[in-house]
């Protein structure tokens, strides 16, 4: 069985998730506090510190981080933005579809590329080079990744990286890419994002 640890400034909170997880029939241990080497998934509201620290002794513990801002971690797998919607978040608990295919702290390789979210990196075998990326163009990478060899269309883009959010056109995300095309590619014979039929894909 698995175990969910349950780590919150807030103990009111702590305790009323615990409770709304159990009743949701979810087939896990849920338990407050500390993980430990039996926790399967932790979910919390510390800060970074408190998060590097429980990486040290747990490298490949699951966390999903609530939290006000939607990219305030470098160590969480999932950013969940409060406000969030339980209802939601239970059912991907329950399903198992909250964590995203791709782990934060994984390095993925393609091509000649080596993309490290933690570290907003990603290295070149040809040119040697190391760029810093934003997290925007991070998420723009980890999602095309996810969907190859499928084409994704500035719409899928919109809705999984932007969220829809008002600010956001399909114009934003062809200067998105642009800027990342340009950035990564100008010393390099390899494309990393190839444009097909009015959407993208990688370059795997």
């Amino acid at each position: 069985m698995s175990k969910i640890n349950i780590l919150f400034k807030d103990e009111i909170f702590a305790q009323d998730l615990e409770q709304q997880i159990i009743q949701s029939k979810i087939d896990a241990e849920v338990c407050l506090g500390e993980p430990d080497s039996q926790t399967t998934l932790l979910l919390t509201d510390k800060d970074n510190t408190h998060l590097s620290q429980i990486i040290q002794h747990y490298k490949e513990l699951p966390i999903v981080l609530f939290s006000d801002k939607k990219d305030a971690s470098d160590y969480a797998d999932l950013v969940i933005e409060k406000p969030f919607k339980l209802a939601t978040f239970l059912t991907g608990l329950k399903e198992n579809k909250l964590l995203p295919k791709v782990r934060r702290k994984e390095c993925l390789v393609f091509k000649e590329y080596s993309l490290y979210p933690v570290k907003k990196e990603i290295f070149s075998a040809t040119t040697q080079k190391t760029t810093k990326l934003t997290e925007k163009e991070i998420d723009i990478i980890k999602y095309l990744y996810q969907a190859a060899p499928i084409i994704s269309s500035k719409e899928d883009l919109l809705e999984k990286v932007w969220g829809y959010s008002s600010d956001a056109t399909t114009h934003t995300v062809e200067t998105h890419i642009y800027r990342l095309r340009q950035k990564v590619e100008k010393d390099s014979n390899t494309q990393l994002i190839i444009t097909e039929n009015n959407g993208y894909r990688l370059n795997i």
